[in-house]
């Protein structure tokens, strides 16, 4: 999880700033591996329009909004969320934030499990060849 990039972007003096770093450290501590956590603060509108920001807090895991809201304009103010009951809150809601690093456990784990089978399906190609080349020249395969 080493390339795991997690950004917390505020506005200075954001109301809900302890509760989405909180939300987030609880989902980052169930890895094996400590991922920081990138505080971003925004402070003008120049920022905000270069960062894509959309208002505080917003979480994004590998650049990706935890929440992702495309109709919102970028700007320089307060966020509101939507819980799974549907309630207004001020914070990305920990199941986004817990979904979005799944997601690239997930992805990870994939990767992962790619790399190790093209490896083995290497080996086997190489040994299949050392074989039949050992074969073709009378001499028993090394074992």
């Amino acid at each position: 999880m080493a390339d795991l990039r997690v950004e917390l972007l505020v506005v200075q003096d954001c109301p809900h700033l302890e509760q989405a770093r909180r939300d987030l450290e609880t989902v980052l501590g169930r890895g094996i591996i400590e991922v920081p956590i990138q505080l971003i603060f925004v402070g003008s509108l120049d920022d905000a329009e270069f960062l894509g920001f959309q208002g505080s807090p917003t979480i994004r895991v590998n650049g990706d909004d935890v929440v992702p809201a495309s109709e919102l304009p970028v700007a320089l103010a307060c966020r509101v969320y939507r819980d799974a009951e549907g309630r207004p809150v001020g914070s990305p809601p920990i199941e986004s934030i817990k979904a979005a690093v799944d997601a690239h456990r997930r992805d990870r784990l994939q990767a992962f499990q790619s790399q190790e089978a093209a490896r083995v399906a290497e080996f086997a190609r190489e040994a299949e060849a050392a074989e039949a080349s050992a074969e073709s020249k009378g001499t028993p395969p090394e074992g």
